[in-house]
């Protein structure tokens, strides 16, 4: 038998990552590549996060997002926050694998996900149960004091929240998860729209 077809298929697993078919093909430009295309996904899904939520609080009443008496977040805000979040992931997935090209960015961005959805998990794990709700003054108190401070009742009100308002211990998994879940769903569905290399 002939000594090269023997030696084929180890040449083939000695090949380098930059080859021309691999994750980083281009050498410097395709580790660049991968890289940019991790950051810009991540920023894509930070971005939206906030931009959505920030229109989410100026679209509901107050009492919608916090319950009655208490800087406490009511089950619908969290339902849409976690979508917010899972929506958002999709979209910086998509994103992430259309310029990396290949499956080497999405799978650099799910390593962040999974470390940050790990660690929350230790956190709370270790925090124990959610803490007690902080008191919070009736609608008409801040609107009231709102428009003291000359802030929208909103912006008011989630300027008090970041101080006392604390999500629950669910929530701090749950979106580092959906990040990790909506991610690598916006990559397949944009895998599917490129052509095959």
């Amino acid at each position: 038998m002939d000594q090269s077809t023997i030696d084929e298929p180890e040449s083939k697993e000695s090949r380098p990552a930059w080859r021309e078919d691999g994750p980083f093909a281009g050498g410097g430009w395709g580790v660049m590549r991968v890289a940019l295309a991790v950051i810009v996904g991540y920023l894509i899904m930070a971005m939206l996060v906030m931009s959505t939520m920030f229109l989410a609080v100026q679209a509901m009443d107050l009492d919608a997002i916090f319950e009655q008496g208490f800087w406490k977040s009511t089950s619908r805000w969290n339902t849409i926050a976690v979508m917010i979040s899972l929506l958002s992931a999709v979209a910086g997935g998509a994103v992430c694998e259309r310029i990396a090209r290949n499956k080497m960015g999405i799978r650099l961005l799910a390593i962040v996900f999974v470390v940050a959805t790990v660690g929350s998990l230790v956190t709370v794990l270790r925090a124990g149960p959610d803490p007690e709700p902080v008191p919070r003054p009736s609608t008409e108190a801040i609107v009231a004091a709102a428009a003291e401070a000359k802030q929208l009742p909103t912006l008011y009100a989630m300027i008090q929240a970041g101080k006392h308002a604390r999500e629950p211990n669910w929530m701090k998994v749950a979106n580092p998860a959906c990040g990790l879940a909506g991610a690598l769903l916006g990559a397949m569905l944009a895998r599917r729209q490129l052509p095959s290399r």
